[in-house]
């Protein structure tokens, strides 16, 4: 194999749900506002941000897909918060596979 085969195979472990979650300000915003303020369902989201709830409810199951967020429902409620260790771990992965990168000679 060659080393841009290795290469290629060492970003291919990047885990795209998590980047794609990343990548949006909209989400970015209501990371800050969960970190902030503490766990919070989507009508509290709603109320302090911009988008329709529709749209809160789609950013928050995606980032919790992606490993970002918990849930957990309390009743007819369902309550997000940060996954801090989940997102941390994400993180840690993605400056592992660039540092693998370029001990490969990418870069």
């Amino acid at each position: 194999m060659t080393d841009d085969d290795h290469i290629e195979k060492t970003l291919n472990q990047i885990d795209n749900d998590f980047v794609k979650a990343l990548a949006e300000p909209a989400r970015i915003e209501i990371l800050k506002h969960l970190i902030v303020s503490g766990s919070s369902d989507v009508k509290d989201l709603s109320e302090k941000m911009p988008q329709d709830r529709s749209v809160i409810s789609r950013h928050l199951a995606l980032m919790e897909k992606a490993g970002i967020l918990k849930m957990k429902k309390e009743g007819r409620h369902v309550i997000y918060s940060v996954d801090g260790e989940g997102a941390l771990k994400k993180s840690e992965q993605i400056v592992e596979t660039i540092r693998s990168c370029l001990k490969l000679g990418c870069c």
